[in-house]
């Protein structure tokens, strides 16, 4: 049986990498992710004088946000969405001069007026071209503790808000206005948080409250990605075959893990040991077909792509629904989707929320090429595609190393 190790979590270090720069002195975070995302958040933090150490997949931070010297700076985060939203604000505790944060013109479709509002409400002091780059901020005195934010928001905006809330000189008061999307990812963010010893009044996603507090230094090891589970997951149903993830365990809070669930209906059988899973491809006949006719993926739409590819094998046609986050993240997700399936001539349909899904009739015989649109989920759900029906041509394949660098090597290693 092939043995494979996952990559660590990009959104989970970059978390990390916040609190502990917030932390009162040293902090060790082993088994990063060292990728393009991670790099820029890396190198971000040093800019403004975080002592960093880094060794091999080891960070250990021994600084605290309360000595930084803070002069004028411009910091430039490539296309790391992440980054933008952490590092905006990280920066609202300026103590100093002016900072500013600048990305790829092409982020520049990605809203962020929902982030800019909350930083009004608060009365800090910024400037900027409201969705443009850079975003200039300057010494502010926050006066006010009780915000609201839009339910429809990136999850990422509160996550941002929350990480830096217990150094606020005021306790802080969230109010969410209608239902909180991706609350799974506000739980990974409360979950890290408590680590550094720091607690989140969660009150049903209705409101968050926090107290002003200081982050205590920690030593941890960061969580494997279980969105590249997904990945994995596919190629094994694709090809039939067996394999053991090494560096699993199950009390994890990504709920991505849950795609697992998804694929045992038809697709997939899996046992889950104390730190590593078995995978196992089965095919299930003669189920009643309407069980798999709508799949929701409200918790979990990062994956959902990986299940637009295992559609394609389906006897009936499948619709994939609550994806109505999915336009707003690295590109118009769905959009590309629906665009590059239809090379294969599939029949698909989809509006702002969904996209239903016809079965492949033939394999392609011509080589097709697959534009990624710079983002690295693109290019990996058809890399496991290219895998079974080799007539794919995956353009700008790099743009893995945002989140999964060695995913072309592991690729390739399922395959001998």
């Amino acid at each position: 049986m092939k043995t494979i190790t996952l990559p660590w979590s990009k959104s989970i270090t970059n978390r990390n990498l916040i609190l502990a720069s917030l932390a009162n002195w040293k902090s060790v975070l082993k088994s990063i992710l060292i990728s393009d995302d991670t790099k820029y958040m890396i190198e971000a933090l040093k800019n403004i004088w975080i002592k960093i150490k880094q060794e091999k997949d080891t960070i250990i931070i021994d600084w605290w946000i309360n000595k930084i010297n803070w002069k004028d700076k411009k910091i430039y985060v490539w296309q790391s969405w992440t980054c933008i939203r952490f590092l905006t604000a990280l920066f609202i505790l300026n103590k100093n001069w002016e900072i500013s944060i600048s990305w790829e013109k092409r982020l520049n479709q990605r809203p962020i007026w929902d982030l800019l509002d909350w930083m009004k409400q608060m009365w800090v002091n910024f400037t900027s071209n409201w969705n443009f780059p850079p975003i200039t901020i300057t010494l502010s005195r926050i006066t006010n503790n009780k915000i609201k934010m839009n339910w429809n928001s990136s999850s990422q905006f509160f996550t941002a808000l929350l990480q830096i809330a217990p150094l606020l000189k005021n306790w802080l008061e969230i109010e969410v206005i209608g239902d909180l999307v991706s609350k799974p990812y506000i739980d990974i963010t409360i979950n890290e948080i408590h680590k550094f010893w720091v607690e989140i009044k969660n009150i049903n996603y209705k409101k968050f409250i926090v107290e002003t507090n200081n982050y205590k230094n920690v030593n941890l090891v960061i969580e494997w990605d279980a969105s590249a589970l997904s990945y994995i997951a596919n190629y094994i149903v694709l090809h039939g075959s067996t394999i053991k993830i090494d560096n699993i365990w199950k009390n994890t809070k990504q709920w991505d893990y849950k795609y697992l669930e998804k694929l045992k209906i038809f697709w997939l059988k899996y046992s889950s040991q104390e730190n590593n899973t078995i995978l196992e491809a089965k095919w299930i006949k003669n189920k009643k077909i309407e069980q798999l006719s709508e799949i929701n993926f409200e918790n979990m739409p990062d994956v959902s792509m990986s299940y637009m590819i295992l559609a394609l094998f389906q006897k009936w046609n499948t619709k994939i629904s609550w994806l109505q986050t999915l336009n707003l993240k690295e590109c118009k997700r769905i959009d590309a989707m629906k665009n590059e399936l239809k090379k294969l001539w599939i029949k698909i349909e989809s509006d702002e929320k969904s996209i239903t899904i016809w079965e492949l009739d033939t394999f392609p015989k011509t080589q097709i090429d697959i534009e990624t649109y710079d983002d690295h989920r693109i290019a990996m759900v058809f890399g496991v595609l290219n895998s079974f029906i080799w007539n794919l041509n995956i353009l700008n394949p790099d743009c893995v190393n945002k989140t999964y660098p060695n995913f072309w090597k592991d690729l390739e290693k399922l395959k001998k």
